[in-house]
């Protein structure tokens, strides 16, 4: 195809980009428009000219024209308005146009003909498909990859060693082998003539023909975990509302999560809501082989919540705890949210992931109420290798101990905490704490604990109320493990 069509497809993505944003909220009004030309600027790392006047699309023809000449300037946009607008509807329209901005410049021809060829294709296994043609780079596609199409574009900016195919073009091969059976040959026929050409250009035959032969071979299982992320925001409007969002992540090369949907609801919808995420989660990772652990960030005041012990499957005769399956800890939304506290924090961690052996834990024993906390937090500031707090209450209102030794951990970066979520005083819970800490090494912590919380299992529903694993509590916060893209707070 020659240069002035190729043009002339970039052009038509762009009206489409314009378009879509035409439609958003965020666009649409002037104030809300200059905190996002204002992030967008921040993210391109170069300035956006402000709007001037009262012609709304001239000016978005400007802005996404300026932003096809940088690297990932399309992404940039969208990402900026994912900070104001979350899952809107404009983002997920605007996310599989990048996707195709970046197919077409990889392949540098019109792509439209394979449009309706892979939008035909009926109910396939996309995830499945994806991770064989990225070789199990790609665990999971975002929420806005629903036909084949879609994949094949976001399969397109993978990036790809030397010495393998491309998952695109390994894709399409999938996808006409998934033709060939549901008795479409011709359309098989055309992906294929398709991957020839590009293998062609890209000098890739060898790699296109070894791929066609060759037995696909599960991988072996990572040891790398899959992690559930679901988030509590206090609505700071009305009372007792939470924002719940969530991310996934099943990426054994790195850290890559997901973004989910956000949903807006009452406290006491809080329990099912998470329940219907695992169902959802779980068949979406129906065929994944790696462990799964759910973290919850908490605000203050769920802090001290046995999310660990919710229900899984409510609706039966006999429902089961969320501990029964997972290793679940709890971390801390004000300490994600607050910027300046993140750097004790990571050398903190740092110390307890690189020397867990030089770590200790630090056991909060309060005497009077005053001076007590703010030497608490000294001392846990001056002891790098203190590095896990044990509190002397559980994080309860504003004034209790428990939350200012809380604060005193976040403060000082202390990555880990230990509680009873009853009573911290409790004989049972110092003699656990025995066991969990008395090793000469902190790592592991959450595997002592779960350990602990096994035992309250084996006791049985009618028992386990009475077994200290039951009230166990962990706060174990990874800085390395943040939700992205983490936007402005």
């Amino acid at each position: 195809m020659g240069e002035r069509s190729l043009e002339r497809v970039r052009n038509g993505l762009v009206v489409s980009i314009v378009d879509a944003l035409q439609r958003s909220a965020t666009v649409s009004q002037p104030a809300s428009r200059e905190v996002w030309r204002d992030l967008l600027s921040g993210e391109l790392g170069a300035s956006v000219e402000p709007l001037t006047g009262d012609r709304l699309r001239p000016w978005l023809l400007a802005v996404a024209r300026q932003c096809t000449g940088v690297g990932d300037g399309l992404a940039c946009l969208v990402r900026s308005l994912e900070y104001v607008e979350q899952g809107s509807a404009t983002v997920v329209e605007l996310w599989p146009l990048v996707d195709e901005w970046e197919a077409v410049d990889f392949f540098q021809v019109d792509l439209g003909a394979l449009r309706p060829v892979l939008q035909s294709m009926g109910s396939v296994n996309l995830s499945a498909m994806a991770r064989r043609a990225s070789r199990s780079r790609v665990q999971e596609l975002p929420s806005w990859c629903r036909s084949a199409w879609q994949v094949f574009l976001r399969l397109a900016g993978e990036n790809t060693p030397p010495d393998e195919l491309a998952p695109s073009l390994a894709f399409l091969s999938l996808c006409a082998e998934w033709l060939v059976e549901d008795g479409r040959a011709e359309a098989a026929e055309q992906l294929r003539r398709f991957n020839r050409d590009q293998a062609g250009r890209l000098e890739a035959e060898a790699l296109l023909t070894a791929w066609q032969h060759a037995e696909f071979l599960q991988p072996e299982p990572s040891v790398v975990p899959a992690y559930l992320l679901i988030q509590f925001e206090p609505d700071r409007v009305e009372a007792d509302r939470y924002y719940l969002s969530h991310w996934r992540q099943s990426d054994s090369e790195g850290w890559h999560p997901v973004r989910g949907e956000t949903v807006h609801l009452r406290r006491d919808e809080l329990p099912a809501a998470v329940e219907a995420l695992i169902e959802e989660t779980e068949e979406r990772w129906a065929d994944l082989r790696q462990p799964v652990f759910l973290e919850f960030v908490l605000p203050w005041e769920l802090l001290n919540e046995p999310v660990e012990w919710w229900s899984r499957e409510s609706d039966s005769s006999l429902p089961t705890p969320l501990v029964l399956d997972y290793p679940v800890v709890v971390r801390s939304l004000e300490r994600l949210q607050r910027g300046a506290w993140h750097r004790p924090w990571s050398a903190k961690w740092r110390q307890l992931s690189e020397r867990p052996a030089d770590s200790r834990s630090h056991w909060s024993r309060p005497g009077q109420e005053g001076p007590y906390f703010f030497h608490l937090e000294r001392e846990l500031k001056e002891d790098g290798q203190a590095v896990c707090l044990v509190l002397s209450e559980p994080p309860g209102d504003d004034s209790g101990a428990g939350r200012r030794e809380v604060l005193a951990g976040l403060r000082a970066g202390v990555p880990a905490m230990l509680w009873h979520r009853g009573d911290c005083s409790d004989a049972a819970f110092r003699d656990a704490l025995g066991d969990i800490l008395e090793e000469r090494s902190l790592g592991s912590l959450e595997d002592r604990v779960r350990k602990w919380r096994n035992k309250a299992l084996a006791a049985g529903p009618d028992a386990w109320d009475g077994h200290v694993g039951r009230h166990l509590a962990i706060l174990l916060d990874d800085p390395d493990r943040k939700p992205t893209p983490p936007g402005p707070v």
